[in-house]
């Protein structure tokens, strides 16, 4: 564990009250901001949260998932905003962030809206939204909303989809995503923010350093992630071999040294 247990807490901002656990919150190193995706929680990163030492680690829930205040805008901007205004709160000046899908365009959306705050983004998984983009998952399928049942089928019909986007089915890691869907009353509704984002108007606002991490295993995102690329020329890439949709869970211990030592290369010497 990097210094200390999680310790969570409440954060009363302007935008809502937020969920946020810290990882080694009594530090002086950098601050961390580890951002998950839909719909899951703060505990998408516990696993990478303990490998990584010597930083402040924040991992809030995004508003509206975990135990975080939902806002009522739900759009990717409203999410960074929010973001911002924890931090705010914690007195962090600048940090660097780790998004995963779609955490990594909620740190897209907080780098070019407010690059003086970021130190340095980790994207991982992250799509590049424009307007084929939008247009396509305008009209996609709910991915993670399916209609109770009243055997309870739809329980095992949502631990088996998870199951056939992890490069190995893991019962643990598809445990926590079923509960998480179970929590949040539309898990879907994540999906729409990321159709309706504009990541075109984005680009080449944030000079910072970048990572791009693309999972190979993911069908979801690594079809496309040579397109979150192209959008910073500064950019580098790992790719995890054995990485799929929920590889901070499955593969945390590369995930994370390959934050690590990004930050070890290129930001930090």
């Amino acid at each position: 564990m990097s210094g200390t247990e999680p310790t969570p807490m409440y954060v009363q901002t302007r935008s809502g009250r937020m969920h946020v656990v810290t990882v080694g919150g009594h530090l002086d190193g950098p601050c961390l901001v580890l951002l998950h995706q839909t719909p899951r929680s703060w505990d998408e990163f516990r696993a990478v949260a303990g490998l990584i030492e010597g930083y402040r680690i924040v991992i809030p829930d995004l508003p509206g998932y975990g135990a975080s205040q939902a806002l009522p805008d739900n759009t990717i901007e409203s999410a960074a905003a929010a973001v911002l205004d924890v931090l705010d709160e914690l007195r962090v000046p600048c940090a660097h962030l780790v998004g995963h899908h779609f955490g990594g365009l909620v740190a897209y959306e907080l780098a070019v809206s407010a690059p003086q705050r970021v130190l340095s983004v980790v994207l991982s998984s992250t799509p590049f939204i424009d307007e084929d983009e939008r247009r396509r998952r305008r009209t996609a399928p709910p991915f993670n909303d399916i209609a109770t049942e009243p055997d309870g089928g739809h329980l095992a019909r949502l631990w088996q989809r998870r199951a056939e986007y992890l490069a190995h089915p893991d019962p643990d890691v598809q445990g926590r995503y079923v509960r998480d869907v179970l929590a949040h009353p539309d898990p879907d509704r994540g999906h729409a923010a990321v159709a309706a984002y504009r990541s075109e108007d984005g680009v080449g606002r944030y000079p910072g350093p970048v990572l791009c991490v693309a999972s190979a295993r993911d069908p979801r995102a690594y079809p496309r992630h040579d397109r979150i690329m192209a959008a910073f020329p500064q950019a580098r890439q790992y790719v995890l071999a054995d990485g799929d949709i929920a590889s901070p869970e499955t593969c945390p211990s590369e995930f994370a040294r390959a934050v690590v030592d990004f930050h070890a290369d290129v930001v930090l010497r």
